[in-house]
C-alpha cells in the first residue's frame, strides 16, 4: 500500500486503487485515492515550500538535482523493473527512459549556472539618461504538473527538474495506471535535499484530482500530458492561471521516390511499433511514393514477423501488452471500423488480449477515426502518392500535430516537404522518436530536450522582474 506523498508526509485515504500490471493483470501495488481536500493539504505546504525554494541559492538547486540523477542511476534496474510491471513495456525500454530521467535532471543542474540576468539599456530611451537597468528571473511560485501513463518517470523529470532549477515548489499528479515509479522518483528527491513542503505527489483519479489542481487560486502554473479530449477542457478549469499542454500528435514518415524502401521498412517496424505503438513519438502513417508501396509492404511485413508477444520482463520479449483491456478494446474497435469502412488488413487486425497483433492496413478512409486521431496501439497506416503536390494535400489536412519523417537521397525535395508541410518538427533522414516533445500552449510551440531549449523551459517556469537605478550624482 502506497501513501501519497504531500509536503514530506505520507498520507493514506479512505480508498485505495490497484495498480495493475499489464501483462499479468494482477496488482503490483495500491496507491491512495486522493482528492480534493489532499490537494489544498498540497497546495498550502506548497506556499511555504516556495519560499524556501526561491531562498534556495543556484548552486544548491544544481547539487539537489544533480544528486538525484545520481541516485536514479544507482536504482536504474530496480526502477526499469517498476516501470515494466506497471507499464508493461519491455525491460530494454524501461532502461532507456531511467536514463533518460537522469539525463534530464543533469541538464536543468547545468542550466542553473547559466546567467539569469539580462541588460536592459534605459539610456537608450530620450529620458533614460544614466540609468542602468536589468531583468532578472524569479520563480513562479507553485507549478502543478499532471502526467500521462506511457513514459511516467520521463515525464515526471521532465517537468519536476526545470521546475526546481527555476526555484519552483511542484506538484505532481501522476497517472492512475502508473503511479508508483513517480513516487519513488518522490522518495529519491527527498534524499537528494528538495525541501519537504516543496514536493508533493498525489494519487488517484483525474477528475478528482486534475480539476482540482487545474482550478486552485494558488497553483500558478499546470502543465499536462495527455489526450486532446482532456487536455482541451483544462483550459476552462483553470481559468488565468498559466497552463501548457502536451496533447497526442501524428507521427507521420514521407518514403520519397529516393528511399530505400527496406531501410524504411526497418524504420517503421521499430518505430511503429515501439512501446506497443503507446507513444505521442510513434508511427501511425507512413505515406510512400505508388513506386515504393508494394516493396515497402512486403518488407514490412518480413520485419513484422518475428515479433514476439510475451513478458516484457524477458529480453526475447519485442511486442510488450498495451495499457489496460479498455485501451486494447478501443485500438480494436478502430481497425474494425476502418475495415467496416473499406480498409484492407495486409497484417495483424486481431486481438490476443492482452496484446493487440503489429497491424498494417491500407485504404483507411479519410473519415475514420484511425486515421485522423491518434490510436496509441500498434496500427500503421500506409498510403500511396503520385506528386509532392498531392501528398502535401493529405498531410495538411491531419488535423492534429504531426511529427514527420522524410526518407529521400534529394535534397530540394527533403527542402520543400520541410518548408512546405505543417508540422511540429521535421526529420530528414530520421525517425521521429528523438524526444523533443512539443509543448503546445495557444499558438506557442517549443521544444526542450537539448540544453539551450532547458534554458527556454526554465524561462516559462519563471517570470521577469525589472530592475532599475536612476542617476547617481557621485562624479
Amino acid at each position: 500500500m502506497q501513501k501519497m506523498l504531500i509536503g514530506g508526509h505520507l498520507v493514506g485515504a479512505e480508498e485505495w486503487l490497484a495498480v495493475l500490471n499489464p501483462y499479468t493483470g494482477e496488482p503490483v501495488d495500491h496507491v491512495a485515492r486522493g482528492g480534493a481536500v489532499h490537494v489544498d493539504q498540497a497546495v498550502a505546504l506548497a506556499r511555504h515550500g516556495a519560499e524556501k525554494m526561491r531562498e534556495m541559492p543556484l548552486s544548491q538547486r544544481a547539487a539537489i538535482l544533480r544528486h538525484v540523477a545520481e541516485l536514479i542511476r544507482q536504482e536504474r534496474g530496480a526502477l526499469a523493473t517498476l516501470l515494466t510491471q506497471e507499464t508493461g513495456k519491455l525491460i530494454g525500454e524501461s532502461r532507456i527512459e531511467v536514463e533518460r530521467a537522469a539525463m534530464v535532471f543533469e541538464l536543468a543542474a547545468e542550466a542553473c549556472h547559466h546567467p539569469r540576468a539580462t541588460q536592459f539599456p534605459p539610456e537608450s530611451f530620450t529620458d533614460g539618461a544614466s540609468r542602468f537597468g536589468f531583468w532578472a528571473r524569479e520563480p513562479l511560485g507553485v507549478v502543478a504538473s499532471i502526467l500521462a501513463f506511457n513514459l511516467p518517470l520521463a515525464h515526471a523529470a521532465q517537468k519536476a527538474a526545470p521546475a526546481i532549477a527555476a526555484g519552483n515548489a511542484v506538484i505532481l499528479k501522476p497517472s492512475t495506471e502508473a503511479p508508483l515509479t513517480v513516487l519513488r522518483l518522490g522518495l529519491l528527491l527527498y534524499r537528494a535535499g528538495m525541501p519537504p513542503e516543496a514536493l508533493s505527489i498525489l494519487t488517484g483519479k483525474g477528475e478528482d484530482l486534475g480539476h482540482a489542481l487545474a482550478a486552485h487560486p494558488l497553483v500558478q502554473m499546470l502543465t499536462f500530458t495527455g489526450s486532446r479530449e482532456v487536455g482541451l477542457n483544462l483550459p476552462v478549469q483553470a481559468s488565468a492561471k498559466r497552463i501548457e499542454m502536451e496533447l497526442d500528435t501524428l507521427g507521420v514518415l514521407v518514403a520519397c521516390p529516393t528511399a530505400d524502401p527496406e531501410l524504411v521498412a526497418e524504420v517503421v517496424a521499430c518505430c511503429g511499433f515501439m512501446m506497443a505503438g503507446q507513444s505521442a513519438t510513434s508511427i501511425q502513417h507512413v505515406w510512400a511514393h505508388q513506386s515504393l508501396l508494394e516493396p515497402l509492404a512486403n518488407a514490412l511485413a518480413e520485419r513484422l514477423a518475428p515479433l514476439r508477444a510475451g513478458n516484457p520482463m524477458d529480453e526475447t520479449t519485442s511486442l510488450p501488452p498495451l495499457i489496460h483491456p479498455r485501451a486494447l478494446e478501443r485500438v480494436a474497435q478502430w481497425v474494425d471500423d476502418a475495415l467496416q469502412r473499406g480498409a484492407r488488413a495486409l497484417t495483424g487486425a486481431k486481438a490476443e488480449p492482452p496484446f493487440y497483433l503489429p497491424t498494417v492496413l491500407t485504404d483507411v478512409p479519410p473519415d475514420s477515426p484511425l486515421y485522423a486521431e491518434a490510436v496509441f496501439g500498434p496500427v500503421v497506416i500506409l498510403h500511396a502518392y503520385e506528386t509532392p503536390h498531392e501528398l502535401l494535400r493529405q498531410l495538411n489536412c491531419l488535423s492534429i500535430g504531426v511529427r514527420l519523417a522524410v526518407y529521400t537521397r534529394d535534397i530540394a525535395e527533403a527542402f520543400e516537404l520541410a518548408r512546405h508541410a505543417r508540422a511540429l518538427s521535421v526529420h530528414i533522414n530520421d525517425t521521429p522518436t528523438l524526444p523533443i516533445d512539443p509543448v503546445v500552449r495557444g499558438d506557442l510551440q517549443e521544444h526542450h530536450m537539448c540544453f539551450e531549449d532547458m534554458l527556454q523551459r526554465i524561462e516559462r517556469l519563471s517570470q521577469p522582474k525589472y530592475v532599475g537605478f536612476g542617476k547617481m550624482a557621485l562624479f
